[in-house]
């Protein structure tokens, strides 16, 4: 039993194409006109299967195949459809339909699973418009995904009114959780969205694990003074020593972290934010990112025993104040088995992979047995319209998902 490749790679460009606009971008925002768009053409060939399709409480849309024995728990699969601003085409993209092309594949073939099957597009991953993602998943675990009608997007809209493309309301999200007895486990096919599978030319990665992720707001202070006529030997310069700190971040993550584990400033802000002004604070945001949440506190001790020092050598004060922590999500076991017993039996190269980046399975495995199948990013390039997956790694992805499925079936 095998998928139709082609028939995927031909769905993925029917669903990057509802996200056209007219400046030649491809977006599908959540809620937007063009998110719904791709919706209602998944919703299309889902229903065309026989299944029945539904929106839940949260805006999950949600197409089900029975199966042999209604009282036995589900398989699900499913990712999102919704992307960042011109986004590519496969992200989240390659999870909703590829997990469709396993119904249909069962249809074709005339089987029948012993379990139904549900295939979920969830709600509102990325987060881009209102600063918050994750949103359908976080629902259907029963974790309050803290939204309210009356917050505004980026573009000023409010939540209530923007909700009314899928027609659900913020009040209302938590009645989608699910009854964990009600699901056998989760699988979410992806590309990796990073370089590992490229660099070493493998065709499948078995996700170990989804890292966690801890996030501060760093000040450093020191003494705004004129530029012109404050002499190096007197400054107290924030900025100076707050470079001097970043820069030395991948030199202390490398020595007492691994491989895989990220530190990143993505943020910067000065004042007085002037040319002739020597920065009085310099204000920035640090992430820490691994699979170990001690591996973690390792690299946030060493980062803050450098920063006391280099405070120090200019003269500046500092605060380090933690603002989130979502502690690593390993994959439940039996099932990231019985993903590596798929690629095993389809004879196809592989390794096990942590995933550096944030999916609906991260929510997922706090409550179903979770597993998830990465296929490679051209360059570990993704979030971007240059994103790209060669069609043979996508087809490769799909019967391994079909093979997972039939093995958690059984």
């Amino acid at each position: 039993m095998k998928v139709n490749g082609k028939r995927v790679v031909s769905r993925l460009e029917e669903i990057y194409q509802c996200g056209k606009k007219e400046d030649g971008t491809f977006t599908r925002m959540a809620f937007s006109a063009e998110d719904v768009k791709g919706r209602k053409l998944f919703a299309s060939w889902a229903e065309a299967l026989g299944m029945t399709c539904r929106i839940d409480e949260a805006g999950n849309l949600i197409a089900r195949m029975e199966g042999q024995d209604e009282k036995l728990p589900a398989i699900l699969m499913g990712s999102h459809l919704d992307t960042v601003p011109d986004g590519g085409k496969y992200d989240g993209v390659l999870g909703c339909v590829g997990g469709l092309e396993i119904c249909e594949t069962f249809k074709e073939e005339g089987y029948v699973p012993r379990h139904p099957i549900e295939v979920i597009v969830f709600t509102d991953e990325e987060g881009f418009r209102f600063g918050k993602g994750l949103t359908g998943s976080s629902a259907i675990c029963g974790q309050d995904p803290k939204v309210s009608d009356s917050e505004a997007d980026i573009y000023g809209e409010e939540r209530g009114k923007v909700m009314e493309s899928y027609g659900i309301t913020s009040g209302d999200m938590l009645k989608a959780a699910k009854d964990p007895s009600s699901v056998h486990c989760f699988i979410e096919l992806h590309v990796e969205q990073g370089a590992r599978l490229y660099k070493t030319d493998t065709s499948v990665g078995v996700v170990s694990s989804i890292a966690g992720v801890n996030r501060y707001d760093v000040v450093v202070t020191g003494e705004a003074n004129h530029a012109g006529s404050t002499a190096m030997a007197d400054r107290k310069d924030a900025l100076v020593a707050a470079a001097g700190f970043i820069n030395k971040i991948p030199e202390i993550t490398a020595e007492y972290g691994n491989e895989f584990t990220v530190a990143t400033v993505g943020t910067i802000k000065v004042t007085p934010h002037s040319v002739n002004v020597i920065p009085g604070t310099c204000a920035f945001s640090l992430e820490i990112r691994d699979q170990d949440d001690k591996v973690m506190s390792l690299i946030e001790e060493k980062l803050r025993g450098f920063l006391e020092e280099i405070c120090k050598k200019y003269g500046v004060t500092h605060t380090f104040v933690p603002t989130s922590f979502h502690e690593p999500a390993p994959m439940s076991e039996w099932v990231k088995e019985n993903v590596e017993k798929a690629v095993k039996e389809l004879g196809i190269d592989y390794c096990t992979i942590p995933s550096g980046a944030f999916h609906d399975s991260l929510i997922m495995t706090s409550v179903f047995p979770t597993g998830m199948i990465f296929v490679p990013s051209e360059k570990g390039i993704s979030h971007s319209r240059y994103e790209y997956t060669k069609d043979e790694d996508i087809e490769n992805g799909c019967n391994v998902l079909l093979q997972t499925v039939l093995n958690v079936d059984r």
